[in-house]
């Protein structure tokens, strides 16, 4: 037995005699005595000792085995998915005028016809195979809600048409939340909508000034006004676009969802982003970008502790660290834009390089079109964080390069901030029991 490649091992805080390892691979966590590691290097494990360590993605029979195996994970997982996950863009349209908007020049009247739907709704039954076992619907923009009517004929008819199928239909919504009136939501909840998620750009002094109605009118207040109405119909998530300037405003924000009542209970996933430079500010120095064109950026990881930690520390659920397999790698996972063509992120609507068919002729191999083995490289391959990137987010290459033929390495932001995410995790997430002594059956103090 040998430790996994993708196993990184801290040092526990405050324990001197133990460490804290992290697969990549399985987000397994697990607080070991150090007299393991001996146990692990000379092959004195326990037969339930090597059980557990497996489990949790500790160690592995042989690194270079594993490693050769990594090529062939994703395609492994679309074998085995039994979910269709389209995003409809039902209009390009908003009632906004944010200043980060990446949409940009794109946006405009662009509705979704009647006949586009119908042929939307075949190119979706076509998909639902017999190894289908639910059908998940993500209505976008624009702003979906100003396509209210479509919404309600598309979701009537998937949802008779998974009934028909005995599969699971359910549906969710990224909106600006202007429009999220209670008539509408109690509607919408009736035909499958499970969740919404709104963004708070942080307090309204700040959001107003980055989010205001096309009027130039602020829209905080009715934004909250709205979750306030209708979060006990669905769960509504709240995400927020922040800059190097912005970020810590955020706290603020925090503290004003907990006095109007949206506590941990009453919402869903709470997470806050960098803004991404758009292309017209992708070749600005550093020095003049409000946002980020990389992950990397020194300032994010300032941003991202601080911001993390105060959304664990008031109980709200935000997305656990662990390993992330892009859009774009999902076999049935597909964006259809307002006028038919198929994409396979909504970052790149628009740009008809990356359009991989239409909703009346299907789709066509993309292999190339997204470069899904770009991270089929030694360097990739041999990297401890592969499982927690794939060559990271090709939207991002593409606003830094004006294509998508390098990687989006993420290994000096993982290198600087890895080990926070997961104390992190651990610290609001778990309940740590007893230490054992290093001669116990079991040598983990905390797992899962």
């Amino acid at each position: 037995m040998e430790t996994s490649h993708f196993c990184k091992i801290f040092p526990a805080d405050g324990r001197a005699d133990q460490v804290l390892f992290f697969s990549t691979k399985t987000a397994g966590k697990i607080l070991l005595d150090r007299s393991i590691l001996t146990s692990i290097r000379t092959g004195a494990l326990s037969r339930e000792e090597q059980k557990l360590l497996l489990e949790q993605g500790v160690i592995v029979q042989d690194r270079g085995t594993e490693i050769r195996k990594m090529p062939d994970v994703i395609g492994i997982q679309n074998n085995l998915n039994t979910t269709l996950n389209v995003t409809i863009v039902l209009n390009l349209d908003c009632n906004f005028s944010c200043t980060y908007c990446y949409e940009g020049s794109r946006k405009g009247h662009k509705y979704m016809t009647a006949e586009t739907a119908d042929a939307l709704l075949q190119f979706i039954k076509t998909r639902v195979t017999d190894q289908k076992e639910a059908l998940i619907v993500d209505f976008y923009g624009g702003e979906p809600l100003l396509s209210l009517p479509l919404i309600e004929q598309i979701s009537t008819a998937l949802k008779s048409f998974a009934e028909r199928q005995h599969i699971t239909y359910l549906s969710t919504m990224i909106t600006n939340g202007s429009l999220l009136k209670r008539s509408a939501a109690e509607k919408l909840a009736a035909l499958g909508l499970r969740s919404v998620k709104v963004t708070l750009d942080g307090p309204a002094h700040i959001h107003n000034r980055y989010r205001p109605f096309s009027s130039g009118a602020g829209s905080f207040d009715i934004i909250l006004k709205n979750v306030e109405g209708c979060h006990d119909l669905f769960k509504i998530s709240v995400g927020g676009n922040y800059t190097r300037e912005t970020y810590p405003e955020f706290v603020s924000l925090l503290d004003i969802l907990e006095s109007r009542g949206l506590t941990s209970d009453r919402l869903g996933i709470v997470k806050f982003d960098p803004v991404m430079d758009t292309e017209e500010s992708g070749g600005a120095l550093p020095e003049h970008r409000t946002g980020c064109l990389s992950i990397n950026d020194p300032w994010i990881l300032d941003a991202e502790k601080l911001l993390r930690e105060e959304i664990l520390k008031r109980g709200y659920n935000t997305p656990k660290v662990g390993p992330m397999l892009c859009a774009i790698e999902h076999r049935d996972q597909f964006v259809v834009n307002y006028n038919g063509d198929i994409y396979k992120c909504p970052g790149f609507l628009g740009h008809e390089q990356f359009v991989i068919g239409t909703v009346g002729t299907g789709t066509r191999d993309y292999s190339d079109t997204y470069k899904l083995d770009i991270w089929k490289n030694e360097s990739c391959l041999h990297c401890e964080y592969l499982p927690m990137c794939f060559g990271g987010c090709r939207f991002m290459t593409f606003l830094r390069n004006g294509k998508i033929d390098t990687v989006d390495c993420k290994k000096p932001y993982f290198d600087a901030q890895l080990e926070t995410l997961v104390k992190q995790d651990i610290k609001y997430q778990l309940t740590p029991t007893s230490t054992p002594h290093p001669s116990s059956k079991s040598p983990a103090d905390f797992s899962f």
